[in-house]
């Protein structure tokens, strides 16, 4: 009689134990990881804007106490670059109405003549000049006129040109000069570059 007992009391227990189990649950649903879209980069040729002007001044080196008196004449631009792909290297020149020949110092007449670039102003600057720094330029192109502010009319129709190169080719924008300005002050900023000040020193 004990064995059946016995057997009883196994099967009930094993019963009870299997019951206390909870079933697996199922595995919780994992969220991809988000994804970063990539800015694209700037591509085509872009596009200059200029703010120029025609300029005279006595108010330059190597005027009194150091020398005659010198008016220097020519024009001033600020350029900004945007909307294309980054730069390479920029170039800029002016073009001179003919009649502005007549009005420089014998000394300067091959500066009035044909395509003249800004003369080189040595700045310590960082050696790599990258896209940034090239986006944004300012600079004056001229020459020593003869008689004063009444040669600055000849300057009228001056034609700035713009020549750059990026990572995907070359191109060229042109702009006229035409209004006077009066005095300019072309100073240096401290990455190198220079801009252009529309007033004496002593106001920018």
């Amino acid at each position: 009689m004990r064995a059946p007992i016995a057997l009883v009391v196994t099967v009930a227990a094993l019963a009870a134990c299997t019951a206390s189990v909870p079933p697996p649950s199922p595995s919780p649903a994992t969220n991809p990881p988000p994804v970063v879209a990539a800015t694209p980069a700037a591509t085509g040729k872009g596009l200059w804007t200029a703010e120029t002007g025609i300029h005279g001044t006595y108010f330059h080196f190597g005027n009194p106490p150091f020398g005659a008196p010198e008016y220097i004449c020519g024009v001033g631009y600020n350029l900004s670059y945007a909307g294309g792909a980054p730069l390479v290297s920029v170039d800029v020149s002016a073009l001179f109405p003919d009649a502005f020949a007549a009005h420089v110092t014998p000394s300067m007449v091959d500066r009035a003549m044909g395509w003249q670039r800004p003369a080189s102003i040595q700045i310590n600057s960082p050696e790599i000049h990258d896209a940034a720094w090239l986006s944004r330029l300012g600079g004056a192109i001229g020459a020593t006129c003869q008689n004063g502010p009444t040669d600055l009319e000849s300057l009228r129709g001056t034609i700035l040109k713009v020549n750059w190169e990026t990572i995907e080719g070359t191109y060229e924008q042109e702009f006229r000069v035409d209004e006077i300005r009066g005095e300019m002050t072309v100073f240096g900023l401290p990455d190198g570059r220079t801009r252009v000040c529309w007033a004496e020193p002593r106001g920018c």
